[in-house]
């Protein structure tokens, strides 16, 4: 991502998270009062079904993979984004997060190569340069962000190595989410294998070795009776965005009530888990 901008004086500008009542600053810190450590996220997504069970060691090994053993970690995560969606329509997302090994402020910008990230640690206010890179980036002032979502997320990660190095990265979601807006909520279950710096793959997902690696990791979740996913990010899905972008980008009618159709399951997921 490009050049920071200058930093600023601090100073504080609370709003309160439409999904819980409680309040959430979106004001300034100077805590870590400078540039993101920017990552690219390269991933494929699948459906799960609830009853689906990650494949085992001997399934990735006959992949020619090694599984180490999973990790459980539990997740939270708010987004932010103008009452007029200003960012996901520039295909940004601003999100903070409890919980995992990316803790933390997190600036996304979807591209055709992968997931341009870049990354501030955990505090309870958005780092004065977050704030900077928003009014750079998209043209809107930060104090007009507000909660648009709110997921929790049940993360089981298995990490996969091959000849010796950590390559991919699977992590096995169940996610519940509220959207702020309307308080309507959605449920999952969803499957990502992301390339990790150890696959050494080029600038983006247009890279042979990393694509080779990800289409092999993609034959054992078939076999194990995932499906690729229509839905492009977790956002999107929670805010029941999904088809308003596809038909925005001239999809078929056909993939629309396939979205269409996601998005009705999410909701009967939902319902399903409330007590």
């Amino acid at each position: 991502m490009g050049a920071p901008g200058r930093q600023g004086a601090s100073r504080r500008e609370g709003c309160r998270d439409a999904s819980s009542g409680s309040p959430y600053a979106v004001g300034v810190t100077d805590q870590a009062d400078g540039p993101g450590a920017e990552t690219l996220e390269v991933e494929r997504k699948y459906e799960a079904g609830v009853e689906l069970r990650l494949p085992d060691a001997e399934a990735f090994r006959a992949a020619g993979f090694e599984a180490g053993a999973p990790v459980v970690q539990q997740l939270s995560a708010r987004y932010f984004d103008t009452p007029e969606g200003d960012l996901a329509r520039r295909g940004f997302a601003v999100r903070s997060r409890h919980g995992g090994k990316d803790a933390g402020w997190h600036m996304k910008q979807r591209t055709e190569g992968g997931n341009r990230e870049l990354l501030w640690p955990h505090g309870d206010e958005m780092p004065a340069e977050l704030r900077r890179e928003i009014e750079a980036r998209i043209g809107v002032s930060p104090d007009r962000l507000v909660p648009i979502a709110a997921l929790e997320t049940r993360r089981t990660t298995v990490v996969l190595r091959h000849d010796g190095r950590e390559v991919v990265e699977l992590a096995d979601d169940r996610v519940r989410a509220r959207e702020g807006a309307t308080g309507v909520r959605r449920a999952w279950r969803e499957w990502e294998a992301e390339l990790l710096p150890g696959a050494g793959i080029g600038a983006d997902a247009a890279d042979p070795e990393g694509a080779a690696l990800l289409d092999r990791v993609e034959a054992v979740l078939l076999a194990a009776g995932a499906t690729p996913s229509l839905s492009f990010a977790k956002i999107a899905r929670a805010t029941g965005q999904l088809v308003a972008v596809a038909r925005a980008k001239g999809a078929s009618e056909e993939l629309l009530a396939a979205l269409q159709r996601l998005d009705a399951s999410d909701q009967r997921a939902a319902r399903s888990l409330e007590p």
